[in-house]
């Protein structure tokens, strides 16, 4: 292809993490540097390859936060969603987590189409097959064959910085039972070259696993004999551009995407079934086949076990709850949640068989697990660089994360700092863990190293009364503008007019509380009865204001009104938690007693006998919130 071409940042990987760093990098050059996206398989960007869905608890969160800082999947997810659901609706507003079911190949098709809507993001379909090196700092790539038709490209390409997020693919091996298939996602294979490199350049890699269940045809499934698991009736979105059902809006579009109504797609339901014991027997008399139970496989994620996994765990169940999605409006395939597999087809045809509804339905695939390698995240900071060379920015699972969320959160930040690094500035764009769960997630990777997929929960964040899916615009927008994200393209300037609007409205909400009396007492008061709610405090102040207000920026303010006191609690909380960093714990605690505290913790805290509390607030598997609970267990015993 001629002469080398040079990139101010070049990502390798088109998954969530890759396609978030090359947005986020576009972002910050602003047309003064390209960005050069190299990917196995240019029809596999964007694609979602396991469960389709976007959100959730807690992932929920780190989607709105991604938003906020001008990053592109709540847009697709919102373009492209077909079931979206608020979960733990009936709780406070910290634990609330937006999620929805997306069309698959819609989904990978609006992050492909927002990508090619780039001119300064070239795309290469080739593999990486080592790094180029000046001292110890990374100047580049050396590309090999991709695995896709096009096979042009350049044998090598300088950049300013390199960003690498292979997801599964550094020497993905699948396993159906005793079968094994190199590659990295049903259909694709393995990227080989790159883990050899890396021990070359003498990182220390590990080894994880996740897994996928079988997919079913939906017309052979008794569909309307299973109970419905409908979308919510009055669906939010996840970003702020996107305008709310039956507003008023302009939203938004990028190349052929666009969000000028919401939903786009029309709501599909869901449906439930469950596993049935005669599936458990036939599973236990099997485990010798699944190969985690044969040490075949590497650490799996502890949230999102296997079928196996949960027959073997949970012996006193007798079934477990299965979610069955369509996968998209365009096929009939059907996601069966739940029930994730390692298993041999003849076990998980079983396991299928025995559900209501699914007697008779036909697997278009099995499902199986997929381990690949990992760089152990210590290695990195928390602005993605690594450590021991300058130029190399990790992002995604590997790093030891799982899920779509957690990648894409983790491109973000990765690009951002690769387009700093490669502008001459300080790469120095790092959340704190009372901003951002973003924040929380980077802090956790480096100072925990995982020895199992890492995967976002509220309970991982102290600070997550602050945290709220509600005000993730006001807290990390700021961040957006000071950094220039929101400054190069009509959509960010755009975003930015959005928040001017918004902090306005906040601005006559916050004026109206303080001038406004609700049955005889202060709105403020008001607003933490329990009987007064959003629904009523929104008439109340859109008569006083003569207009109504948005309902996103209503929950935000009524939220930060009626969690006051707790908000100030929590930072008192932080500040004790500081002070502990050097009190000591006595070495006689039988931490096993400890029942109230979560297993995980217990388990941490019995192995490595931490001296001082400041030890315990470090190791994995220990919260901040172990650690209050904790030193109220230990003055009992004092």
């Amino acid at each position: 292809m001629g002469e080398t071409p040079f990139h101010a940042v070049v990502v390798i990987g088109g998954g969530h993490a890759g396609v978030e760093a090359a947005w986020a990098a576009a972002n910050m050059l602003g047309g003064e540097g390209t960005v050069g996206l190299v990917t196995l398989r240019a029809d596999t960007v964007g694609t979602m390859s396991c469960n389709p869905a976007i959100g959730g608890l807690a992932k929920g969160q780190l989607v709105n936060e991604i938003d906020a800082l001008g990053g592109l999947m709540a847009l697709a997810a919102d373009a492209t969603g077909i079931n979206f659901a608020l979960l733990n609706r009936s709780r406070g507003p910290a634990v609330r987590g937006p999620r929805t079911q997306s069309d698959k190949h819609a989904y990978a098709r609006a992050i492909r189409g927002m990508i090619a809507a780039r001119p300064e993001i070239v795309s290469y379909e080739a593999a990486v097959e080592s790094f180029l090196l000046e001292g110890d700092r990374v100047v580049g790539v050396r590309l090999g064959p991709g695995t896709g038709e096009v096979q042009l490209f350049p044998e090598t390409i300088r950049a300013g910085a390199v960003v690498l997020t292979t997801g599964t693919f550094m020497r993905g091996l699948m396993h159906t039972g005793e079968q094994k298939t190199s590659g990295g996602r049903f259909g694709e294979g393995p990227s080989v070259g790159i883990s050899a490199e890396l021990q070359r350049l003498g990182f220390e890699l590990g080894r994880l696993r996740t897994g996928t269940p079988p997919r079913l045809k939906k017309s052979t499934i008794a569909w309307d004999r299973l109970d419905v698991q409908p979308p919510d009736e009055m669906p939010e979105p996840f970003s702020t551009l996107t305008p709310l059902p039956g507003s008023v809006g302009t939203g938004w579009s990028v190349g052929p995407v666009r969000a000028n109504r919401f939903p786009v797609l029309p709501p599909t339901a869901c449906r439930k079934t469950s596993t049935a014991p005669d599936a458990h027997e036939f599973v236990r008399a099997n485990l010798h086949r699944a190969p985690m139970f044969r040490g075949d496989l590497a650490p799996g994620p502890r949230y999102c076990p296997s079928i196996e996994d949960k027959v073997h765990r949970f012996a006193e169940r007798t079934s477990h709850t299965v979610f069955l999605e369509p996968e998209s409006l365009e096929s009939d395939w059907v996601y069966c949640n739940g029930i994730a597999t390692s298993l041999p087809a003849d076990v998980q045809e079983v396991v299928v068989r025995t559900m209501p509804g699914c007697e008779n339905a036909h697997v278009y695939r099995w499902g199986y697990a997929v381990e690949y390698d990992m760089v152990r995240p210590h290695q990195i900071e928390a602005t993605g660089r690594t450590k021991r060379y300058a130029g190399l920015y990790l992002a995604g699972q590997i790093n030891g994360t799982s899920g779509y969320e957690e990648a894409a959160a983790q491109g973000l930040v990765a690009g951002v700092n690769a387009a700093l690094d490669a502008m001459g500035r300080e790469p120095n764009f790092v959340l704190g863990r009372d901003e951002a769960y973003i924040g929380v997630l980077m802090d956790d990777l480096v100072t925990r190293t995982p020895v199992e997929p890492y995967r976002m929960f509220t309970s991982r964040a102290e600070h997550r009364l602050q945290l709220r899916s509600d005000n993730a615009p006001d807290r990390l927008t700021p961040h957006a503008m000071a950094l220039g994200l929101l400054n190069t393209t009509d959509l960010g300037r755009q975003r930015a007019e959005a928040f001017a609007s918004r902090q306005q409205d906040i601005e006559s909400l916050r004026s109206i509380i303080a001038q406004t009396r609700v049955d005889g007492q202060p709105m403020a008061q008001a607003l933490r009865r329990p009987d007064y709610d959003d629904a009523r405090f929104g008439q109340d102040v859109a008569m006083a204001a003569g207009k109504p207000f948005d309902p996103r920026v209503l929950r935000a303010v009524s939220a930060e009104v009626r969690y006051e006191p707790y908000i100030q609690r929590q930072a008192g909380e932080v500040r004790r938690q500081r002070e502990m960093e050097r009190r000591r714990i006595p070495t006689h605690v039988d931490y096993r007693a400890m029942t109230s505290l979560r297993t995980e913790a217990r388990q941490a805290l019995d192995r490595f006998r931490p001296t001082t509390f400041g030890q315990a607030s470090r190791l994995e598997g220990v919260t901040p919130a172990d650690l209050t609970l904790l030193s109220v267990l230990v003055a009992r015993l004092r």
